[in-house]
C-alpha cells in the first residue's frame, strides 16, 4: 500500500461522490414521477413551489432504509407518519435500493486502487473512510430536504438518517468495495 493518508483522503472522496451521485441518479429515475405526484401537487398548493427536489432526497434516504416523517399539524387530524415511498408505492422502481451501495462499493474500490492497497488489511483500513465524506452530506441532507408548510413538515427521520445512511452504509459498502479492490487485482 503506498499511504493510508492518501487512501483515506480517496475514500472521503469517493463517499462525496457518492452521495452526490445517488442523489443525482435517484432525480433521473424519480424526478418526472414525483413532479407529477400528488404529494408534490399538495405542497405546491400550499406554496411551496419546486418542492421536487427535495421529495427526491426523501426517496434518495428512502433507498438506504430511511423512512421520511411527516408531520401534519393541523386541528382534529393532525398526526405523524413515517413512511418509505419506494416501498409503499408503484410509481418509484425498487432499482433505486441498488443506488446507494453500488455507488458505496465503487468509492471503496476506488479508494483501495488509488491507495494501490494490496493486503485484506490495507482495505479494513481504507473502506470504513468512504464515511468521511459520506456522513457530513448526509447529516446536511436531512436539514436541507425538510419541507415546512406552516407549521406541518415532512424530511428524512434524523437518527436513522445519521445511523444507516451516513454510518452503516459507507461503512459496510465502503470496506465490501476495497476489499474487492484487494482480493481483485
Amino acid at each position: 500500500m503506498r499511504d493510508t493518508v492518501q487512501g483515506a483522503a480517496s475514500a472521503a472522496g469517493g463517499g462525496v461522490a457518492a452521495y452526490v451521485l445517488g442523489y443525482v441518479f435517484t432525480y433521473v429515475l424519480s424526478g418526472t414521477s414525483i413532479q407529477e405526484s400528488d404529494l408534490n401537487q399538495i405542497i405546491e398548493a400550499l406554496g411551496k413551489d419546486g418542492a421536487a427536489w427535495k421529495i427526491v432526497g426523501w426517496v434518495f434516504y428512502n433507498a438506504h432504509g430511511v423512512t421520511t416523517t411527516l408531520t401534519l399539524d393541523i386541528p382534529l387530524i393532525g398526526r405523524t407518519e413515517v413512511v418509505n415511498y419506494i416501498a409503499q408505492g408503484d410509481a418509484l422502481s425498487a432499482v433505486l435500493y441498488v443506488i446507494p451501495p453500488a455507488l458505496l462499493l465503487g468509492a471503496g474500490l476506488f479508494a483501495a486502487r488509488m491507495a494501490e492497497a494490496d493486503e485484506l488489511g490495507d482495505a479494513l483500513k481504507i473502506g470504513p473512510a468512504v464515511a468521511i465524506g459520506y456522513l457530513p452530506l448526509a447529516l446536511l441532507g436531512v436539514f436541507l430536504f425538510t419541507i415546512t408548510v406552516d407549521s406541518s413538515s415532512g424530511g428524512p427521520t434524523l437518527v436513522p438518517a445519521i445511523g444507516l445512511a451516513g454510518l452503516v452504509y459507507p461503512l459496510v459498502f465502503g470496506t465490501i468495495g476495497a476489499a474487492v479492490a484487494t482480493v481483485w487485482q
